[in-house]
């Protein structure tokens, strides 16, 4: 029996990590915006929070609430328009055999997903400006506040790794039979774990020494997941 529904993260799944994920590249944009003049001071916490974020430092569920407040409280006031910024440098992330790929899956009858931690406007636009959008059926993330034209805050919807696997149940049931879900760190690990099919990105073969006991599949990069399904 194949999948007939995947889920999908988002930052490091869809896309590799070059180094920054979207949200880190939005907030060091954010930082180069503020360094000048009496904002410099809330420059400097913005990029130590990018710092605790690549170090994992947010990683259960009441520090990643933190996490988010953060981030929506650095945002505040930036012009909305370097959303589209950031989206464009992610896209261009996206390989042309990773997006032929996503594009022949999507072609094949599978129903894809997006159930990311992210923030829900850069998954949009990252997935539009590659051409993807249309691939997915539902990008679910957390949404931004605008007003005006600018970020004004967030809604915190999917704060942690355990909210993640609660609306998969919500959207596809209690029974994971027939479902696959591809991720590539912590915030992934209950859902991998509930699926019937988990798969774990690993470009650089550390996450299959990292999760060496879980029963996961691992790939390189997108464009090996199809080749993996026919296999199953």
């Amino acid at each position: 029996m194949t999948p007939h529904t995947i889920i999908w993260d988002f930052d490091g799944t869809l896309y590799p990590l070059c180094p920054l994920d979207s949200e880190q590249a939005l907030l060091r944009m954010r930082r180069v915006q503020l360094q000048k003049g009496a904002y410099r001071f809330r420059g400097l916490w913005i990029e130590m929070l990018i710092y605790g974020d690549q170090h994992q430092w947010f990683r259960n569920r009441n520090s990643r609430k933190v996490y988010r407040m953060l981030y929506d409280c650095a945002l505040k006031g930036m012009p909305a328009f370097f959303l589209d910024c950031v989206a464009k440098d992610i896209a261009a992330l996206i390989s042309v055999d990773d997006r032929k790929a996503l594009h022949a899956m999507h072609d094949s009858g599978l129903r894809m997903l997006v159930i990311s931690c992210g923030t829900q406007e850069l998954c949009e636009k990252v997935l539009e400006k590659a051409g993807l959008r249309d691939c997915f059926e539902i990008i679910r993330a957390n949404p931004l506040k605008l007003e005006s034209g600018s970020i004004v805050g967030g809604v915190p919807r999917l704060v942690s790794a355990e909210d993640k696997l609660s609306l998969a149940k919500e959207l596809l049931g209690r029974d994971p039979k027939g479902v696959a879900a591809v991720g590539d760190g912590y915030t992934d690990i209950p859902l991998l774990d509930w699926v019937q099919w988990p798969v774990m990105m690993d470009p650089d073969l550390s996450n299959r020494q990292k999760y060496a006991s879980k029963p996961y599949r691992f790939i390189p990069s997108i464009g090996f997941l199809p080749g993996l399904l026919a296999q199953l």
